[in-house]
């Protein structure tokens, strides 16, 4: 055996007198610079997230936008109605009935926004892409928090098929969706705020969390799955905790989440109101036994996991009857039985080794069991904003899904490392991308949206039925006969189709009735209002248009009967008393009329030329010069702005 050559070390010199040893060069704490985020990959995911959806800033306001914003009665009083959304179920203001949804803080941040900018369907817009921009930068922050020892690009590459999914254009295309951004941006930050309260141990993270949970609760109701997902997620992605310290992590949220069940007792359940889930809206209602509703439910559940990994087509709506009815014997329910139960049964046996992918997929489950219709009934029944949250565990596991196919080193990727990893990113990326700016595009109005929904879902009664709205609108304000009538038969056809699939639907004969009017085609007018109110008897809006067709086709009596009907149980109904004015108007009952006019006026006071011309009128043929000549004036004044108010 050779010997090794011994090395000597020199002596090191002593230090004498005032010499003082120099100052070691200082060395980067690593695990410091680790828990700092890259800024460069912040800036490219606000970029990407706001340039691809930037199109959206000239959009008008669709679908239930214009329920919480300029026809809100509620949110267009500004902040000063603040107490009105915090004791009040999101949509009372138009319809004056609780339901399930309580957004206090969604509805302030638009009554905040009326109060500064007035309603603007492209500010609303901005506002909502700069929220979704905000919030992809936090769940980066999150996600880097959770995966803290892999590298950033692992987080980074998750973030990104989050911020491009296309199933997310709804959210971020629909000024109304503000309410899932902000539940899924305050949640990230609460959470956020657990994982440093899991590594610090401050007091302050855990009660800032908590603060931001309940902002959460108030913009969405879906987030009280945090109840569940905070401790879970301390458990999985912390090894140094058990699982009986991760589930006091739960505490703060089940507090929160108690109060703000307190409040909606308190506030939008104390009346007793309930609304009735209807097939229109629900098509789970449909099915004639519970086998038949969890069967498709579940195949329900299946379509969204097939959305998710290949999302197209996409669409707005998926009402009765675009996804019928099924039973367990049909393939497509087997079949869903057959996943859901193979993630299940996955997710439990991976739990105790704290498996990401088991993780995906019980807060997969947690965030999406609420709008399932598998706990409680509501009001849709199927939307791809329901998921929105969900969409995280996808994102979250199809990278580590390519990490482990391609054997990346997680806690060392860059592009020399792991090529294949940033090119399959990379091209799903720019799929999504492409596939969402494509899908942006159906957004822009009303009528864009409603044509793709001719072609996504031409099963669904209310696609048929709103492209059929539509185009009535279209035909109240065109000029030309021609145009006229290719718009009514482009109407009629689709409203035909909306009844053929879902009979008997008031709604749908009120907009029959409007088109037949429009159309001028007044005898199907009196028909499709009839039918409305044969489905619907206190239809106020079809018994006060019937009175006004029965009145314009000189049928006074028959008119004066539908109004009176009106006003037996809506007495301030200021159209139907106008009509009855101009009814008794016309045959020559000038008192009764002008008491009717008078009636309508208090009730509003906003009135139309016709209004004001017929008053000054009646009030001529009853020799009153000075209230002849008042509603004269208010007449001229009406002609010249389109309305005039009597004071």
């Amino acid at each position: 055996m050779a010997k090794q050559k011994q090395t000597k070390v020199k002596p090191q010199p002593q230090v004498v007198g005032s010499q003082q040893p120099r100052p070691v060069q200082h060395m980067p704490d690593l695990t410091e610079a680790a828990t700092k985020p890259n800024k460069i990959l912040l800036i490219v995911l606000a970029v990407v997230a706001f340039v691809v959806n930037i199109r959206v800033i000239g959009y008008e306001y669709t679908l239930d936008d214009p329920f919480f914003t300029k026809d809100n009665p509620n949110v267009s009083k500004g902040l000063s109605a603040i107490g009105e959304f915090f004791t009040h179920a999101a949509y009372y203001g138009v319809f004056k009935h609780h339901d399930a949804s309580y957004r206090p803080l969604m509805l302030t941040s638009f009554a905040a926004e009326k109060d500064i900018f007035g309603f603007d369907p492209h500010t609303g817009h901005l506002i909502n892409l700069i929220l979704f921009t905000v919030q992809i930068v936090v769940l980066f922050l999150l996600l880097r928090k959770m995966f803290k020892g892999m590298s950033e690009f692992v987080p980074f590459f998750m973030t990104l098929l989050f911020a491009l999914h296309p199933m997310h254009t709804e959210v971020v295309a629909s000024v109304k969706s503000r309410d899932e951004v902000m539940g899924l941006l305050f949640s990230a930050l609460a959470l956020l705020q657990t994982m440093k309260y899991a590594d610090d141990g401050k007091a302050k993270n855990m009660i800032l969390s908590a603060v931001l949970f309940f902002c959460a609760l108030m913009s969405k109701e879906t987030p009280i799955a945090l109840v569940l997902i905070a401790p879970m997620t301390v458990y999985f992605f912390r090894k140094d905790i058990p699982l009986a310290k991760a589930a006091r992590f739960a505490i703060p949220y089940a507090a929160v989440a108690a109060g703000y069940m307190v409040m909606r007792a308190l506030f939008i359940e104390s009346d007793g109101e309930k609304v009735r889930i209807l097939v229109n809206n629900n098509a789970l209602m449909a099915a004639t036994n519970y086998a038949e509703k969890l069967a498709t439910t579940l195949f329900i559940q299946l379509k969204y996991l097939i959305i998710l990994v290949f999302p197209h087509p996409l669409s707005y709506d998926y009402s009765f009857n675009q996804i019928p009815i099924i039973g367990f014997s049909d393939p497509k329910a087997l079949a869903a039985v057959a996943v859901i139960a193979a993630l299940a049964v996955y997710a439990v046996k991976n739990f105790a080794k704290r498996d990401v992918f088991a993780y995906c997929i019980l807060f997969y489950a947690f965030s999406v069991v609420i709008t399932s219709n598998l706990l409680v009934d509501i009001g849709a029944t199927m939307a791809e904003r329901f998921i929105y949250t969900g969409s995280l565990a996808f994102c979250i596991a199809l990278v580590v899904l390519l990490s482990k196919l391609l054997k990346v080193d997680t806690a060392n990727v860059s592009f020399a490392t792991a090529r294949p990893l940033f090119i399959v990113v990379t091209v799903i990326s720019v799929l999504y991308g492409a596939k969402t700016v494509a899908r942006n595009e159906a957004w822009s109005s009303n009528l864009e949206l409603y044509k793709t929904g001719l072609e996504t879902a031409p099963n669904s009664w209310r696609a048929q039925y709103l492209m059929g709205v539509e185009y009535t609108r279209m035909i109240s304000k065109e000029p030309d006969a021609l145009l006229k009538r290719e718009l009514y038969k482009n109407a009629n056809e689709c409203l035909n189709r909306s009844l053929a699939i879902l009979p008997n639907n008031s709604d749908v004969y009120l907009i029959k009735g409007y088109a037949d009017e429009f159309g001028g085609q007044i005898d199907s007018a009196i028909v499709s209002y009839t039918n409305t109110i044969r489905l619907d008897s206190f239809n106020t809006q079809a018994l006060v248009n019937l009175g006004g067709v029965f009145l314009r086709t000189n049928r006074l009596d028959e008119s004066i009967k539908t109004l009176s009907r009106v006003i037996s149980y809506d007495p301030n109904n200021a159209d139907a008393l106008a009509n009855l004015g101009a009814s008794y108007g016309n045959k020559g009952m000038f008192n009764e009329s002008a008491q009717f006019y008078q009636r309508s006026l208090k009730a509003r006071p906003v009135q139309p030329p016709n209004v004001f011309m017929s008053m000054s009128n009646v009030y001529r043929f009853l020799g009153d010069s000075a209230n002849a000549q008042k509603y004269r004036q208010l007449m001229i004044q009406a002609q010249a702005n389109g309305t005039a108010e009597a004071r």
